[in-house]
C-alpha cells in the first residue's frame, strides 16, 4: 500500500473513537500530562468539538510531515466537506491508457483502482447500497462507464461520506 497521506492521517485521527483518542494522545504525542487531562475533560463535556482529536491530528502530522502538510490536510478536509471537492492536495490516483478498455472504464474498476473498494463485488455491493458518487452525483448503476476524457480534469470518487479519491489521467 502507498504511504498514508497527511490528509488520510488527519481523517483517521479526527474520526477516532472518543474512547481511544486520549490513549493515542498519551502514546503518540509529547504533550504534557496536564494538557492531555484538559483535553480529556473537554472531550467529556463537549465531545462534538473533537478538540482532543484535533490536537492529536496536529501533533502527529506536524511531527511526521511538518506544519505545512498539517495545514494542507485541514484545507483539504474543509474543501471536501464544503463540497468544493477539488482541493489541489486531494488524495489522487493517476490512471494510464492501459487502465481503459476501448477508452472506457467501468465504475467498479475505478473504485478498485482508487483503493476505495477491495474488489469488484465489494464495489457492486457499495453502489447497490447507494454509497458511491462521482463528482457529487450518486451512482446507482454498477455498470456505469466512464469515458477516458472524463478523467482529463479528474473525477472525484466518493465511497460513503468520508472516503474519496480523485482519479486523473496521467
Amino acid at each position: 500500500r502507498n504511504k498514508t497521506s497527511p490528509y488520510e492521517m488527519y481523517q483517521f485521527f479526527i474520526n477516532s473513537e472518543d474512547s481511544k483518542v486520549i490513549d493515542y494522545l498519551k502514546f503518540l504525542t509529547f504533550l504534557p500530562k496536564e494538557t492531555i487531562l484538559e483535553l480529556e475533560e473537554k472531550n467529556k463535556v463537549q465531545p462534538h468539538l473533537r478538540e482532543a482529536h484535533k490536537a492529536l491530528a496536529k501533533e502527529v502530522i506536524t511531527f511526521l510531515h511538518g506544519e505545512e502538510a498539517y495545514n494542507e490536510a485541514i484545507n483539504t478536509a474543509q474543501a471536501l466537506f464544503s463540497n468544493a471537492g477539488n482541493a489541489a492536495n486531494m488524495p489522487t490516483v493517476e490512471l494510464e491508457d492501459a487502465d481503459f478498455i476501448d477508452g472506457k472504464m467501468d465504475v467498479c474498476d475505478a473504485l478498485v483502482k482508487a483503493e476505495l473498494c477491495i474488489s469488484k463485488s465489494d464495489a457492486r455491493r457499495t453502489i447497490q447500497q447507494g454509497g458511491v458518487s462521482a463528482n457529487d452525483e450518486k451512482i446507482t448503476d454498477f455498470k456505469h462507464l466512464f469515458d477516458k476524457n472524463d478523467f482529463a480534469d479528474g473525477v472525484v470518487l466518493k465511497k460513503g461520506k468520508k472516503n474519496f479519491k480523485k482519479l486523473i489521467l496521467k
